[in-house]
């Protein structure tokens, strides 16, 4: 069954882009809504803009890319403003580079951020919603988590193990009543690619249509409505991961034509 409001969702990196829009549209629909993000500053802005519109909203001031810091979050936030009925890992960061650009401390970040937050909050949220046999966890994953583009290698990894774990937790969730959602989008028009680390010498910005963060928005309002296990943003896409699996050889193939025009 579907999670309407009044509950209380926490979205993870929610003072912007696609975590802001997410965070200011359940609020306005009824929900009652967590705001995260590394700063307290921006914490403290965006709760005061969203309160002032009348929403319910409360800070989870939470730095992600510190490891321990996720372990521990949702009984925290549980213990201060009680159950979460759902959860949405949407924080991320980005990184352009090639594998031989690669720094560790740029693989361990990402991962940190990505991929080891969102599985241990997504752990908690699930034993803490499975005792009370209902909830709704969404992860905001990329496309690249089914085909990784050059340069991406290390935040493509993130994704694809992301979507390994979404596709885990739909199965044992589901016996505890407990809805998995993975958001697949192509790019959005976020500062998610302004705050990204570079060390590639091109420029690092999205190609092709970009999506909006109210567009997000409004597939996360969507799919809580009418739980899915996955969700992609066009047909287009699901074309091209049809192509991949029917002949890797030639995506490879238009792949590298395409770098080779950008650099070139």
């Amino acid at each position: 069954m579907p999670i309407n409001p009044p509950a209380r969702v926490l979205i993870t990196g929610s003072t912007t882009g696609i975590g802001r829009a997410a965070a200011e549209l359940l609020a306005r629909t009824g929900y009652e809504v967590g705001i995260n993000s590394y700063s307290p500053e921006e914490v403290a802005d965006t709760v005061a803009a969203l309160r002032a519109e009348g929403n319910a909203v409360f800070p989870v001031v939470a730095d992600l890319a510190r490891p321990g810091v996720a372990a521990g979050l949702i009984d925290r936030v549980e213990a201060e403003y009680g159950p979460l009925d759902i959860l949405i890992n949407n924080a991320g960061i980005g990184l352009q580079a090639d594998v031989l650009e690669t720094r560790e401390e740029d693989l361990r970040r990402l991962f940190e951020v990505n991929y080891f937050a969102a599985f241990l909050l997504s752990r908690d949220a699930l034993r803490r919603m499975a005792s009370r046999g209902r909830g709704h966890i969404l992860n905001i994953s990329s496309a690249s988590a089914r085909r990784s583009l050059p340069g991406l290698s290390v935040y493509a990894s993130t994704k694809a193990a992301m979507h390994a774990l979404s596709q885990s937790l739909r199965i044992e969730a589901a016996e505890a009543g407990v809805h998995i959602t993975e958001i697949l989008p192509t790019s959005v028009r976020t500062p998610f690619f302004a705050h990204a680390t570079n060390r590639a010498t091109r420029a690092y910005s999205a190609g092709g249509r970009m999506l909006t963060p109210e567009r997000l928005a409004a597939l996360i309002l969507e799919a809580i409505r009418r739980p899915q296990p996955e969700i992609y943003t066009g047909v287009l896409i699901r074309l091209a991961f049809v192509l991949d699996t029917l002949s890797p050889r030639l995506t490879d193939a238009i792949l590298r034509s395409r770098r080779s025009r950008r650099e070139g």
